[in-house]
């Protein structure tokens, strides 16, 4: 459906004009009417009409000044002069704007027709023929840009001697959008965000969406790209990446600047949340901290075991920061996690009782974890479950947390502990949890200490066949002397001599 606008001082002239046409029958739409020359050129600036039907005789000015203004304005499509006067001087005036035809009031409604029909297809064929030009120009622009060699820049004088007037360029990606099944014409919606900037290029490619800037400085690409992404994040109800190669002031550096940026795109799983990246917003991360993979694994075991969910969290949270540094892949990232969800509920399957700690079939646990579509979401997933398994297992009760306790005990003893230790990790008073332990356990803190070590020293002994300095180190004792004062006390015999009876029975 074409647009046509009515410009004329007379209201019945307009009206007559809607009424003899039968205008949707022949593809056409009254778009709007102008009622004089000032009112008439901004209805042709802003409703951008495809033939407009113009008066000469206006209040103000002659309908050919219009005509000249639009043109000088950038308005291209067409116009028919419809007037009163037969004059010669001013259908010349028309043609020099190329005003395609001058009709005579009253207006012969066949040949009003005919005419309009003959622009409609002259209209039409133009758009055909610019829509193929666009898409050869397009065509020979992706191949440049992905093509590792020079050879169609060589063959390709048009394209040289268009963009050699250009002093930058910069390439931004678009990553595929996977909207559930949904078809999404992401191209049009970026085209569509972009028209009005001028001077970009939106290609399709493979991977998603090709950007190529000519001519804009950093902060306006931010800006520009900011606003896209916030645009299309609203109309897809999506989560857009978007990665910008660095910037280049040859035409033969673009496909530099495309490598960038497509190397970006390979961590949307670790950045999705960032949504736009750079080379250099990525170099900016802090990598200055050290982290430590077995050492937050074994806090985060920890503290999911005395329920302080805050500093579990702070864990994951290194733990993320870790990820990012070591630059792992999706795969990796997710066997990893699953590994650690899967090793905590072993851990814990065997400290607790099943009726104490609800935990998701393992099953369950993988296919949550291989359905996340990034690394924040992988660790939120993990932070939830972990808070919901701490939850279970704390309480407020002095039983439970002496439970809590000796279940610490029991995993951590080969570490120094000591009750001030706990007592913190608790949040008790040291003196307080001294007395709770004992009169729930009917033992003292370092006894029942003792017992679990020597207890675990005995099997390092006998199953594990380790040597006796070597026992005493797992165990947690750093003297010799000091471990075999203690295995003598609640054995009876030296830790050697133990060793050998076992095996003489054996």
């Amino acid at each position: 459906m074409l647009n046509v606008l009515i410009i004329d001082d007379e209201p019945n002239v307009r009206l007559g004009l809607r009424k003899i046409v039968p205008w949707e029958e022949n593809g056409f739409q009254v778009c709007g009417e102008g009622q004089d020359a000032e009112d008439g050129f901004d209805k042709i600036m802003t409703l951008s009409p495809d033939i407009v039907l113009i008066d000469i005789k206006l209040p103000g000015k002659l309908g050919t000044d219009v005509i000249k203004e639009a043109r000088e304005a950038g308005y291209a499509s067409k116009f028919i002069i419809v007037s009163g006067y037969s004059n010669f001087e001013y259908a010349k005036t028309g043609i020099k704007y190329g005003v395609k035809s001058y009709i005579l009031k009253p207006v012969d409604e066949d040949e009003l027709i005919d005419l309009l029909l003959e622009l409609k297809t002259e209209i039409e064929n133009e758009k055909l023929w610019q829509q193929e030009k666009k898409i050869v120009h397009y065509t020979k622009l992706h191949n440049f840009i992905l093509d590792e060699n020079d050879e169609g820049l060589e063959e390709d004088n048009q394209i040289k001697e268009e963009y050699s007037k250009y002093d930058n360029f910069r390439v931004g990606l678009i990553s595929e959008v996977d909207s559930h099944g949904k078809k999404i014409r992401l191209e049009e919606l970026v085209k569509e965000q972009l028209k009005s900037y001028g001077d970009v290029d939106v290609i399709k490619i493979d991977m998603g969406i090709l950007i190529l800037f000519k001519d804009f400085n950093s902060k306006r690409i931010s800006s520009i790209v900011s606003e896209l992404k916030s645009k299309l994040n609203k109309k897809l109800h999506e989560n857009i990446f978007i990665t910008l190669g660095c910037e280049v002031n040859n035409i033969r550096k673009i496909r530099q600047s495309y490598k960038e940026a497509e190397k970006l795109l390979i961590k949307k799983f670790l950045f999705l949340e960032k949504g736009i990246i750079s080379k250099e917003s990525v170099e900016k991360i802090d990598m200055s901290k050290l982290f430590n993979f077995d050492t937050i694994i074994e806090k985060i075991y920890s503290y999911v075991e005395i329920s302080d969910v805050e500093k579990m969290i702070l864990e994951f949270r290194d733990l993320e920061n870790l990820i990012i540094q070591r630059n792992y892949s999706e795969e990796q990232i997710k066997v990893m996690c699953i590994k650690i969800f899967l090793d905590l509920k072993q851990k814990l399957n065997n400290d607790y009782d099943a009726d104490e700690v609800n935990i998701k079939a393992n099953e369950e646990i993988i296919e949550n974890i291989y359905g996340k579509i990034s690394l924040k979401h992988v660790i939120d997933y993990l932070i939830e479950n972990f808070n919901n398994i701490a939850n279970q297992i704390g309480g407020t009760s002095s039983d439970n947390i002496i439970k809590r306790v000796i279940n610490y005990m029991n995993t951590n003893y080969y570490k120094d502990l000591k009750l001030e230790t706990l007592a913190e990790i608790f949040n008790y008073n040291s003196a307080y949890l001294g007395k709770l332990f004992k009169s729930n356990v009917g033992e003292n803190f370092n006894t029942y200490l003792d017992k679990i070590r020597i207890e675990k020293a005995k099997y390092l002994l006998v199953e594990e066949k380790l040597k006796v300095y070597q026992v005493c180190e797992k165990v947690g004792y750093k003297n010799i002397d000091y471990f075999h004062s203690k295995f003598k006390k609640y054995v009876g015999t030296s830790p050697l001599n133990y060793k050998k009876q076992c095996d003489d029975e054996m």
